[in-house]
């Protein structure tokens, strides 16, 4: 303990508050509380978990704050506005804790430098913590997607004679074209995941959107791209010596990955109509 804790405790009047003899399970009477942990209890202060698992403290008229008090406060609220996401009760009353202790270090007279490290450990564990259940969200729900669409593409190959009989050749190619961007698109996702700026806070559900919307993208790309190939828009006229189908399935996992094929060809369309218009 720094000698300036120890003059302030010895130059303050011997007096203990009505939070000294407080313990878990107990009610605060003043901020009408449920103690769930007792961070650290002094006879100046108090800084404990409640059953909410937040952050709370007070302190004895005697007590003299620190003049980084409100600094450390700022990033105590900060704090625990950043952890919101985490369901778990017990993991984020350990967070929560550490959190306190933060605050404790500042209650307590400490050095400015040993409270904010302290903050600073518990923020750098939210940011990687925020990281990993974000992209489980929004990986899961996109393979999750993908992985019935792949399963959807097998039934539709082993009927593939029924299929094309009920909706036609080209139309089948079609669909199993869409079916691929989905692939495509779980492909970029997968390999841009470093890219992707995501916080846990925006929600379960939004997360999960953006993912399922991902992998919709893609498969509207590649639908785009098979029904153009179809048309002959793109490479019409080619002699192509390999399996046709196989191209077009392939051109369509590019459609899906890419984010660039797909707006160029819509601005091709979009100048050809224009010149159309034009003549």
């Amino acid at each position: 303990m720094s000698s300036e804790v120890i003059d302030r405790q010895e130059s303050s009047p011997p007096m203990t508050g009505d939070h000294y003899h407080l313990k878990s399970g107990d009610v605060d009477p003043e901020l009408n509380k449920t103690i769930e942990e007792i961070v650290l209890s002094t006879k100046y202060f108090i800084v404990y978990v409640d059953n909410e698992q937040a952050v709370q403290w007070r302190t004895t008229d005697h007590h003299k704050m620190p003049e980084y008090c409100g600094e450390v406060l700022n990033t105590v609220a900060a704090l625990e506005a950043k952890s919101q996401f985490i369901s778990d009760s017990k993991t984020l009353r350990v967070v929560r804790r550490r959190i306190g202790e933060g605050l404790a270090r500042c209650l307590d007279g400490y050095p400015k430098e040993n409270s904010l490290a302290t903050l600073r450990e518990v923020e750098l564990e939210l940011k990687i913590r925020n990281k990993e259940i974000s992209w489980k969200w929004y990986f899961l729900s996109a393979m999750r997607l993908t992985a019935a669409l792949v399963i959807s593409f097998v039934a539709l190959w082993l009927l593939r004679d029924q299929a094309r009989a009920c909706v036609g050749s080209a139309a089948f190619e079609v669909i199993l074209g869409a079916i691929c961007g989905a692939l495509g698109a779980l492909l970029s996702v997968m390999s841009r995941s470093n890219r992707l700026v995501m916080d846990a806070n925006a929600g379960k559900s939004l997360h999960q959107l953006e993912g399922l919307s991902r992998i919709g993208a893609g498969m509207i790309g590649a639908l785009l791209i098979a029904l153009s190939i179809k048309a002959g828009i793109i490479l019409g006229g080619t002699h192509f010596s390999g399996n046709p189908l196989a191209l077009l399935l392939a051109f369509s996992i590019v459609a899906g990955t890419s984010e660039r094929l797909v707006p160029s060809l819509i601005t091709t369309f979009e100048k050809a109509a224009i010149l159309k218009t034009q003549r």
